[in-house]
């Protein structure tokens, strides 16, 4: 211990942080609650810090306290205080409350979802004399006070409105409940989410009231508004130049919008194991960008100029879809295996790894234990990082090799594409199957037939929406070859959904099993490495 590099003993207090997020994150809610104990402890182990620094064994015990007690502090501050200037205060009452959407509007085919960050809420007060100093909002009388939170809405498909659009909202408040062993408490939690509402009445607010006027320009929130405008041209192109389903797959791989796929062909996708090519997440991300930067080298560019090709790619890409926080944190997980596919030292992803995930921990500690994309888009990264080599080493030591190497660059992109797909699914096969119930055993084969196909799908249907800016009385011939790359993916889901044991049902699985399966897989590459 003593002798720990100090990379390495900061590497260990990363870890320490996100076992400490983990481990609080399950304690019950009034002891998480406990701020100030975990805040005293990080003062303890600050002055332990500043009196014995020369004692190195002291030094580092001390350093573990403060990065464990962070965790645990960081994670109580971003639980709700339930005052009266929150809206989840209110939750169980029918309120009138004005605010405005903060999101892209979730379009299902019989609701849509709005989230709304509230800014005034009408009290219970109903005396006309305490309507003097303000104005009222609709025809209720009622004082206006101002809250802060975000309410989830659902409500019917029109009229419809808009990012951007301040709303008045009568409705009966409610917490969100868990239902069918599906946490959505804990589910909406990740976005600070304590309050839904159901079908409420809706208005567009008359104006901003005293409490709100003046608010000057927002920059940011014009900048979304036209990202959001430019997706909805971009939606309305795909399904002019073509038709369902592949109109639906190519808006969900594109733009994210997984929604409108008709349930047995999302059933298809999740039985053959390419769920992950129809949501815009972590694991969909660094599989992404991993092909993207190994058939640009395949392809003969040099790695530098490669990597620079395939961030642009990528960046480009999270803006099209409208740089929902999901893709961004995807986003970043795709440049971290572009790094280090350019560095050629996988081995390095790891510390970058670790690091980025305090960083977004900080940022919102609840997507450790709540957000399953969170942890499929780390562990995935993690899989190619240290399962990919492996893999790849094992590849060059068989017997067929010679033979193949006829094939050329061929035969490379198609390990490499079966090598990233193993690799990462065989660190995120216990998530998918503790949260999805179901295991995908044909799932490589899968891959292998229609992962090679997804760059240059990207590619087929942005240039189609672009000429059909240009031209779009004939956008159905522009889109023609992504049409057939979609029918092709369609038709090897449905084939192989087919075949007898492509998937299994798992009714229940405890957890205990999913740790013990990443300790021997842990166990195994340590063994491998150590040998090597």
């Amino acid at each position: 211990m003593i002798n720990f590099s100090k990379s390495k003993i900061f590497l260990i207090c990363c870890i320490v942080f996100i076992v400490g997020i983990a481990v609080v994150s399950f304690l019950p809610l009034s002891v998480a609650q406990n701020d100030i104990w975990w805040f005293s402890g990080i003062m303890i182990s600050v002055v332990l810090l500043i009196l014995f620094w020369k004692n190195n064994i002291v030094r580092i015990i001390a350093l573990v306290g403060l990065f464990l007690f962070l965790a645990f502090w960081r994670y109580a501050i971003g639980l709700p205080e339930n005052t009266a200037n929150k809206i989840w205060y209110y939750n169980g009452q029918t309120i009138t409350v004005v605010g405005k959407i903060i999101n892209e509007p979730d379009i299902r085919q019989r609701n849509v979802k709005y989230i709304v960050n509230t800014k005034e809420i009408q009290s219970p007060k109903t005396d006309p004399r305490g309507l003097q100093a303000r104005r009222p909002r609709g025809s209720v009388f009622g004082d206006w006070i101002s809250v802060s939170g975000k309410i989830l809405i659902t409500t019917n498909l029109y009229p419809r409105y808009n990012y951007g659009d301040e709303l008045e909202i009568t409705c009966e408040l409610q917490s969100p409940e868990p239902f069918s062993g599906f946490s959505y408490d804990r589910y909406l939690a990740r976005f600070d989410i304590y309050s839904v509402c159901y079908y409420p009445r809706i208005a567009s607010s008359p104006g901003p009231s005293p409490a709100v006027a003046g608010e000057g320009r927002n920059v940011g929130a014009w900048f979304y508004k036209k990202i959001f405008s430019l997706k909805n041209k971009f939606r309305e192109i795909i399904d002019y130049g073509l038709t369902e389903p592949e109109s639906s797959l190519a808006r969900a791989i594109i733009l994210g919008d997984k929604k409108g796929i008709p349930d047995d062909l999302r059933d298809k996708f999740s039985k053959t194991g390419v769920s992950h090519i129809v949501a815009i997440s972590g694991m969909h991300i660094s599989i992404l960008a991993g092909l993207v930067m190994v058939m640009l080298l395949g392809l003969g560019l040099w790695r530098k100029y490669a990597f620079y090709f395939a961030s642009v790619f990528l960046i480009v890409y999270i803006i099209l879809i409208g740089l929902p926080a999901s893709a961004m944190r995807a986003g970043l997980m795709g440049f971290l295996i572009l790094w280090a596919l350019n560095l050629g030292r996988l081995n390095k992803l790891t510390n970058s790894l670790v690091l980025a995930a305090v960083i977004l921990l900080l940022i919102n500690p609840k997507l450790l234990r709540d957000d399953i994309g969170f942890q499929l888009s780390f562990l995935a990264v993690l899989g190619i990082a240290h399962v990919y080599p492996l893999l790849n080493n094992l590849f060059d030591k068989l017997r067929f090799r010679e033979p193949l190497k006829a094939l050329g660059t061929f035969s490379k992109g198609v390990r490499d594409i079966f090598n990233i797909t193993i690799a990462a699914q065989v660190f995120t096969l216990p998530i998918i199957a503790l949260n999805f119930s179901q295991v995908s055993i044909i799932a490589p084969a899968t891959n292998l037939l229609i992962l090679w196909t997804l760059p240059i799908l990207m590619v087929a249907v942005l240039v189609a929406i672009l000429l059909s800016l240009l031209i779009p009385s004939v956008s159905f011939i522009f889109f023609l070859p992504a049409k057939l790359l979609l029918k092709y993916i369609i038709l090897v889901v449905e084939l192989l959904t087919r075949v007898p044991y492509a998937y299994l049902e798992i009714d229940y699985l405890w957890w205990g099993w999913a740790v013990l399966y990443y300790g021997i897989i842990i166990w195994i590459i340590y063994a491998v490495k150590k040998r090597k």
